[in-house]
């Protein structure tokens, strides 16, 4: 009490750090604290200033990889206690504002909506809020008192019956959440009360990404599994449901993991006899090479790290799939929509050349952990960046990839690259018709360079095995 001056601004306490730290876990009860006789959310509507305080705020690097997972199809149901935007702004940045379905109560489930995922904010909506305060401002749960009455209050009822569904269906991955709340851990253990997940199932039923499980935890593992199961199995169930990770690293690792499993799928899928299993690993291989290559530069700035990922991976895609290159970000173009598990004989990617454009990054994968060139990646912003750069001591080259021959057009007209650029080697998906003169073969007999293009689904089919396509990939690279 001695450290605590109300004549001055409590930035200038000395045990304001103190106070926060006693504080962090007690939001509801802080909130609770009546005012005179101001409403029960003046600390929350005006000690918090909330219309400002919530109105407009930037995503951060878990926001941004949630949503490019999401649009990503590996996940099409969330939940969260936050009020704040930041996931809705997350998205709004990756130029799909309508990807998510906002969910508070049950009418917001019975309107027509495109999105690709549902997302529950079980304890309210800011941004609906501010824009809507009649009648989304009382549904706010912040109190105590509303997060105890949370659990039978009609306007959640809807919402609440689709999330104990959701628990009894699907596993549960929880980032960034305590699982303080009493209306939290009492929807776990109603989910779970009748022939719930069993603990030992595989893959883990619920998930915790924390470096070590708190009381919350645990008590939620108890009403999930039962007390007599846990007090059982106690150490085994705490090592399986924790994830020694925080959100923002936790979250860019799946989503690499998501986008490198793609093009693994892609990849193997690719029209090539002459390659076997082993050979068909090699360049799977290659693809994991430069996912871990791509993961090595991610914990210096994490958000700046998740935007190039993002800008790269958009550039990449518009430019393969419809030869545009844009000046600035591009929309994030998901590898796919639907999840991994549905990509495997896909019959869309027969002709879309995607399957051709994962084995090339595979190729060029494998090379690089042969050491015959080094990846790295242009300013993705800038329209004259290709999906990668590759370097040897020889040469450096951007590298495009396209689906046909129509994208390459595309890539010339927006100038994204010029035939007489030396530094450029575009793949091509499919039959490179209108350049095939332009060969690596015609440039060595005239002695001038200028962009090389790759045809290689021809290249796949002509293989004989894994060394004669890597020779006749090399070759016509030409680094």
């Amino acid at each position: 009490m001695a450290g605590i001056d109300l004549g001055q601004s409590a930035a200038s306490w000395p045990v304001l750090k103190a106070l926060v730290a006693a504080l962090w876990n007690q939001y509801s009860a802080v909130l609770s604290i009546e005012v005179g006789d101001r409403k029960l959310d003046y600390l929350l509507w005006d000690g918090l200033d909330f219309p400002n305080t919530f109105a407009s705020q930037d995503a951060d690097a878990e926001h941004l990889a949630i949503g490019m997972l999401s649009l990503e199809g590996a996940f099409s149901l969330l939940a969260s206690a936050n009020w704040d935007g930041l996931l809705e702004a997350g998205v709004r940045e990756l130029g799909h504002p309508e990807t998510y379905r906002v969910t508070v109560t049950g009418e917001d489930l019975r309107s027509p909506a495109a999105a690709v995922a549902t997302l529950y904010k079980f304890h309210g909506c800011a941004i609906r809020a501010i824009s809507h305060e009649n009648p989304y401002r009382r549904l706010l749960i912040a109190r105590t008192s509303q997060i105890t009455s949370w659990m039978t209050n009609d306007d959640f009822k809807i919402a609440r019956d689709q999330l104990g569904a959701m628990l009894q269906v699907q596993r549960t991955l929880m980032v960034g959440m305590s699982a303080q709340d009493e209306n939290i851990r009492h929807t776990f253990a109603n989910a779970n009360a009748h022939k719930g997940w069993q603990w030992d199932a595989a893959p883990t039923p619920v998930l915790f990404s924390a470096q070590e499980l708190g009381d919350d935890h645990r008590n939620l593992l108890q009403n999930v599994y039962g007390e007599i199961t846990y007090e059982t199995h106690r150490a085994a169930i705490c090592q399986a449901a924790r994830i020694q990770a925080y959100a923002k690293p936790l979250l860019i690792a799946l989503l690499l993991q998501v986008v490198s499993s793609k093009l693994k799928v892609l990849a193997n899928d690719v029209t090539a006899p002459g390659l076997d299993g082993v050979a068909r690993n090699s360049i799977v291989s290659g693809i994991s090479f430069l996912r871990s290559r791509a993961a090595s530069g991610g914990d210096v700035d994490r958000l700046a790290y998740v935007k190039q990922l993002a800008a790269t991976l958009a550039r990449a895609m518009h430019q393969h799939h419809a030869g545009v290159s844009a000046k600035g970000p591009q929309r994030y173009f998901p590898i796919d929509s639907d999840p991994v598990l549905r990509l495997k004989d896909k019959l869309i990617h027969q002709g879309s050349g995607m399957r051709e454009a994962a084995a090339a990054l595979g190729l060029i994968g494998f090379e690089e952990s042969s050491h015959a060139w080094r990846t790295s990646t242009d300013d993705p912003l800038d329209a004259r960046s290709g999906a990668l750069r590759l370097t040897s001591t020889t040469g450096s080259a951007r590298v495009f990839l396209a689906a046909n021959d129509d994208a390459i057009t595309g890539l010339l007209e927006c100038e994204a690259f010029e035939d007489s650029d030396a530094d450029v080697v575009v793949i091509c998906s499919g039959r490179v018709t209108a350049r095939q003169s332009r060969s690596p073969s015609g440039h060595r007999r005239t002695g001038v360079a200028t962009a090389r293009y790759v045809g290689l689904r021809e290249m796949l089919r002509d293989a004989r095995d894994l060394d004669d396509l890597r020779e006749r990939f090399r070759q016509e690279v030409a680094l």
